[in-house]
């Protein structure tokens, strides 16, 4: 055998090996995010709301990424809990999506039913969670949570959202 031939093999693995780059997964707590209904509100439908600034490109620079760097985010785990010391109590069911200013609004989470009298839950997440690296790539964004409520209310309805959020990164 020739000695080119020798080394060409372990010169393509490794040039081969530095073209396909590596992944890495961090992870993004939303910390608490306050969600607002505002009264009166009617037994059914009703949507709370709370901005959430998530600064992903200082997040990332604190890991060392970039924000063309994303590849895909996925939420983990989204959890609701009562602003007050009491339990949740009048909410049938919760779903909670993400919206933006220039983007279509996607799920992220939803609970059917919600357990009666808990002062905190976890939401299951959603599935299909396509596009939400773009919605955390905005300024602010909008967490809505559309509550099911069992009975009319003239006082607003305060609840915590948090959300847990793996971000895939290309290295």
């Amino acid at each position: 055998m020739h000695p080119f031939r020798a080394y060409i093999l372990p010169v393509l693995a490794t040039v081969w090996l530095a073209a396909c780059g590596s992944k890495e997964t961090v992870v993004l707590e939303s910390g608490p995010i306050t969600l607002t209904a505002a009264g009166p509100l009617f037994e059914g439908s009703n949507t709370a709301q709370g901005e959430w600034k998530p600064d992903l490109e200082g997040f990332l620079k604190s890991h060392g990424a970039r924000l063309d760097q994303l590849s895909s985010a996925r939420v983990t785990a989204a959890a609701l809990s009562s602003s007050t010391v009491g339990p949740m109590t009048g909410i049938r069911s919760v779903t909670m999506m993400l919206a933006s200013d220039t983007l279509d609004m996607i799920q992220i989470a939803v609970l059917n039913p919600l357990p009666a009298d808990t002062a905190s839950t976890a939401l299951t997440t959603a599935t299909e969670q396509a596009g939400l690296e773009k919605h955390l790539k905005q300024a602010v964004v909008t967490v809505v949570a559309d509550l099911d409520l069992d009975a009319d209310s003239e006082q607003d309805r305060q609840l915590i959202g948090t959300l847990t959020i793996e971000l895939q990164l290309d290295r």
